[in-house]
């Protein structure tokens, strides 16, 4: 075969050129297994991806008479020939398969025979073997030599660069789509969150909610039920990104559609949790604080599913009261009963829903926000209204966390009482 080695180097320039023009994966694979059938002029060739966690060959993209009978097969590791190659990284020729004790046996059930093979390592840009590349029975009876070696190896060093090159791109391709639905969903989330805060006589109202990532499980509402009544809302779905904001849309649908029903503030919670039992994964959960503000009686009616606890503030005697009561968190355990509980608020008083976001937003030195650092805030709060009230405590966390990551969503809603 040394008389036609030139015109074999000009079918691997050719075959190199054809590869090196191709980004799509398969396209790139295509291209090499018909190349390497030319230029070894063999029958078949088979190219053999190497997976890194179980180490077994998988027949990615065979050529000939058997090909749709063995692709997508696995090879053991360390097993035939191409797993001899792959095991030891060395190239390989074979002129009498049959009878070498390395012959894992023809995968394909048909009269295909092997009867000779060259077998040569492919290797990523680190120089690790990420699969073997194979030409079988050279045509005319004739047998492969170990001058072949070079010239296949060569193609082969070609054949991984690109198709490492492909998958790169494959890979940013498919980087950008995530990035695209992950913005799309940002921008549905965000329109799941209250357009207009209504404004009243004697309370103002601010709510904010900020994802650790483009979409995240917090939840939170500012729902007018009517005239004189509105909902405050805070939620926290376990995890984060798309699957948690999933279920806090579900979460949102259902609490919007019983705030028209006549049921109570208990029925509507543990109406919730059964939903959420029924639909949701195991091992999710949502947990929820939210309440009824009559913004002319200025009473309180909350509950409380294993939420942190809502704080009031009281600028007249300095107090804080924590509001608990209510009930084990959602999701988990079918049909919980739920308590409510009422309060009446007073002028100037400072009302504060937050998640966990907030108090266990962490700085430089891993160490927490806090509930003390909170309640440290509510005196200079309380001067504001309730969106001044907001963003001074949001000041104060990001001023606190200051260069290091957001772990978690956060979110807060403030209801301020006119004094």
């Amino acid at each position: 075969m040394a008389s036609n080695l030139p015109s074999r180097i000009s079918l691997l320039l050719d075959a190199v050129r054809r590869i090196n023009t191709r980004v799509e994966l398969a396209s790139v694979l295509g291209t090499i297994m018909d190349a390497a059938k030319s230029i070894m002029d063999a029958e078949a060739s088979s190219l053999m991806m190497l997976d890194p966690q179980s180490q077994e060959l998988i027949i990615t993209l065979p050529t000939g008479p058997v090909s749709a009978e063995i692709s997508g097969l696995r090879i053991p590791p360390g097993k035939g020939f191409a797993g001899w190659v792959a095991s030891r990284g060395e190239p390989l020729v074979v002129n009498d398969a049959r009878n070498d004790p390395r012959f894992f046996g023809d995968l394909a059930k048909s009269s295909f025979r092997t009867k000779n093979l060259i077998c040569v390592p492919l290797r990523n840009s680190q120089g690790h073997v990420t699969g073997v590349l194979q030409a079988i029975n050279r045509k005319d009876d004739g047998v492969f030599e170990e001058n072949d070696i070079p010239l296949f190896s060569a193609f082969a060093d070609q054949a991984a660069i690109a198709i490492e090159k492909s998958q790169l791109y494959q890979a940013s391709l498919e980087k950008e789509l995530l990035e695209q639905q992950l913005l799309l969903a940002r921008e549905i989330q965000v329109g799941f969150w209250p357009k207009q805060i209504p404004c009243y006589d004697r309370v103002t109202l601010a709510g904010k909610s900020w994802p650790a990532s483009q979409v995240g499980g917090d939840y939170y509402d500012v729902v007018p039920i009517d005239s004189r009544r509105c909902s405050l809302i805070v939620a926290d779905v376990s995890g984060k990104g798309i699957p948690a904001a999933m279920i806090m849309a579900a979460v949102r649908g259902a609490l919007r559609t019983q705030l028209d029903s006549q049921a109570s503030m208990s029925e509507i919670t543990a109406a919730l949790n059964r939903m959420l039992v029924r639909d949701t994964p195991t091992g999710k959960f949502v947990t929820l604080f939210w309440a009824i503000l009559d913004v002319e009686s200025l009473e309180l009616t909350y509950t409380n599913a294993g939420h942190n606890p809502a704080f009031i503030f009281s600028p007249t005697t300095g107090a804080v009261e924590e509001l608990s009561e209510g009930g084990p968190v959602l999701g988990v355990l079918p049909n919980l009963a739920f308590t409510s509980s009422k309060r009446i608020l007073n002028p100037g008083d400072l009302l504060v829903m937050y998640t966990d976001g907030i108090v266990e937003a962490q700085n430089v030195a891993d160490e927490m926000y806090g509930n003390d650092r909170l309640l440290a805030r509510f005196p200079e709060a309380a001067v504001c209204d309730a969106q001044g009230a907001l963003e001074l405590i949001e000041r104060d966390v990001n001023a606190f966390s200051a260069g290091a990551p957001q772990y978690d969503d956060a979110t807060l809603v403030v209801a301020k009482i006119k004094g």
